[in-house]
């Protein structure tokens, strides 16, 4: 029988029940009613007599019980294994802390985490978007996978679920990939305007139309990454965790080395402030200059799309495409297949010309 301790405060009372049963750790927790303690001591007793309570002790003698207490767990023992950066999954982690934090692993079910899906889709954005006042689908299932990975390490290492039950959610439909890109005017705009702003800026744009890089890669460039003999830039601990190797066009690393020469940059990150105190901020100059040049419905990560179809409509297959972008599968790069029609119809008729006798 659990026992419940009547506690006065300054806030008011409060009641505390404890449970102790052999062969399992001491619980508490702190209710405003006697009767809300005595339901939560009655339904834990009975779990641990039925055999349905489940939890781990961690190495420093405490145990995991509830969902904030496995997702701690996770971050402390697991997430560091697995990513290369585990801040960025921390606003994610907190808002299910947040939400179902003081549920008990096991009474968590897929009805539950699908109405926090639908939470979720209903939520303002974390930052203001012209496209929607709600959060993106894909931002939804980034949150769903988050919890999902850390319960699926609940499930197959530490045994304390059978079933991962954010499994059978239904995720959110992935919106269709953008495909924005640049006319040849508009490229050429875009880079007057940056070199008018800066020489850096410029520099910047250049390496992000020829190569495809995300912005975060070639912000962290050093020079050290950069291969001026062979032409070929190196963007170390990618998006997708690997590093990445990409040819480079010679005008390009021309202008380069033109702009580190005058600048004196010798070593280290290339894309700092003018003190080099620390990295220049360059993505609000780029949207000021779009907006100012009435270049439309065009964002940074759009650079990375131009780089992509230019290079499928001068012949690159899905595959070279692929490999240039850094992505792991052919699946991202799809969505410019339209755009390779041109040239793999000419490679069907050299192929045809040389084989069929028609």
């Amino acid at each position: 029988m659990a026992t419940i301790l009547e506690k006065k405060l300054k806030s008011g009372t409060k009641y505390k029940a404890i449970i102790r049963i052999d062969g399992f750790s001491t619980r508490c927790k702190t209710f405003d009613t006697k009767t809300k303690a005595k339901i939560w001591a009655g339904k834990e007793e009975a779990d641990m007599r039925e055999g349905r309570y489940k939890e781990i002790r961690t190495k420093e003698g405490g145990t995991v019980r509830s969902v904030a207490e496995l997702i701690d767990y996770f971050e402390a023992h697991e997430a560091p294994k697995r990513y290369s950066d585990t801040s960025k999954h921390t606003f994610m982690y907190n808002w299910w802390r947040e939400k179902i934090g003081q549920v008990s692993i096991s009474d968590l079910t897929t009805p539950m985490l699908s109405h926090y899906r639908d939470v979720l889709t209903a939520e303002a954005p974390s930052k203001p978007y012209k496209d929607h006042t709600t959060k993106g689908n894909s931002t939804v299932n980034k949150y769903l996978f988050a919890l999902s990975a850390v319960l699926t390490y609940a499930q197959k290492e530490l045994h304390i679920i059978d079933e991962n039950p954010m499994r059978n959610v239904i995720k959110k439909k992935k919106p269709k990939g953008r495909t924005r890109f640049l006319t040849e005017d508009e490229v050429q705009t875009l880079l007057s305007a940056c070199q008018e702003h800066s020489e850096r800026l410029y520099i910047f744009i250049l390496i992000s139309l020829s190569t495809g890089a995300r912005y975060s890669e070639i912000l962290n460039l050093k020079v050290e990454n950069v291969d001026f003999k062979n032409n070929a830039f190196y963007f170390i601990d990618t998006k997708n965790g690997e590093d990445r190797g990409v040819p480079a066009y010679e005008n390009v690393m021309d202008k380069l080395k033109e702009y580190m020469d005058v600048n004196n940059i010798e070593s280290g990150l290339i894309f700092l402030n003018d003190k080099r105190t620390k990295l220049a901020f360059l993505r609000g100059a780029f949207e000021d200059i779009v907006e100012k040049k009435g270049i439309k419905d065009f964002r940074f990560h759009d650079c990375r799309h131009t780089a992509a179809s230019y290079l499928a409509m001068d012949g690159a297959s899905l595959l070279d495409i692929a490999e240039i972008l850094g992505h792991k599968t052919l699946n991202m790069v799809k969505r410019y297949a339209h755009l390779t029609k041109k040239h793999t119809s000419a490679v069907i008729n050299r192929m045809g010309s040389n084989i069929l006798n028609i």
